[in-house]
């Protein structure tokens, strides 16, 4: 599998691979480093954006610039701040998510956990194969945010995917059952829509089902 190299914003990581490069932005904003992860395409990414902006995106949550993994869409937080909140085009400056946004979101996201993601990465990426639920090669729950999603670690918002059965390996099943007797699995299309772009091949389908879902899920936990 070929090396996907992604462009280096988080000056922090960027510092530490090139030991002694300087530490200004502008010094390293044409620097590379290298994360094996899902290439980035509007076309591939931004059913995944979608969702998590309409599923985690909040200001209490992965929608503000305080948090390590930030989101941005025009449902939630915008680059440009004097942008609207909202999708639709009007006199205040809103409009769809742009390209810049997903760019933003992928780059916090595939930034967030560099080795980790080259890791889950050389076990998933293969667009060709992709199928769900995963190889065993494929383990997801390494990463922190599907960890968490999962319900696998501690997380403000609880336990967002696959709250009712089947689940994937790995995935505690949940206390109830909605899967009608004798039909086949009905997988979480959340869970569904982050597998399948780390596997190359995301699935626009289950990422638009996920979008519906909305935030925040009714056995969410406010603490």
């Amino acid at each position: 599998m070929s090396s996907r190299l992604i462009p280096a914003v988080l000056i922090g990581v960027a510092t530490a691979a090139a030991g002694g490069m300087l530490a200004s932005c502008s010094s390293v904003s044409n620097q590379r480093i290298g994360i094996d992860a899902p290439p980035f395409s509007e076309s591939t990414f931004s059913p995944l954006n979608d969702y998590l902006v309409e599923r985690c995106g909040t200001l209490d949550c992965h929608g503000s610039p305080d948090r390590n993994f930030r989101i941005w869409g025009c449902d939630g937080m915008r680059l440009d701040a004097g942008q609207a909140v909202t999708c639709v085009p009007n006199d205040a400056g809103g409009g769809l998510t742009t390209i810049y946004e997903y760019q933003s979101t992928y780059r916090s996201l595939v930034g967030l956990e560099p080795q980790v993601m080259s890791a889950v990465t050389a076990g998933c990426y293969n667009p060709q194969s992709a199928t769900y639920p995963p190889p065993e090669t494929c383990h997801p729950e390494l990463l922190t945010m599907v960890e968490k999603a999962r319900g696998l670690e501690a997380h403000k918002g609880g336990q967002l995917i696959c709250t009712s059965p089947p689940c994937p390996p790995g995935i505690p099943p949940p206390s109830f059952s909605l899967l009608a007797d004798g039909g086949p699995p009905l997988y979480d299309p959340q869970d569904i829509c982050i597998v399948s772009w780390l596997e190359g091949a995301v699935n626009g389908a289950a990422c638009g089902s996920a979008t519906q879902i909305g935030f925040p899920p009714a056995d969410a936990s406010t603490e």
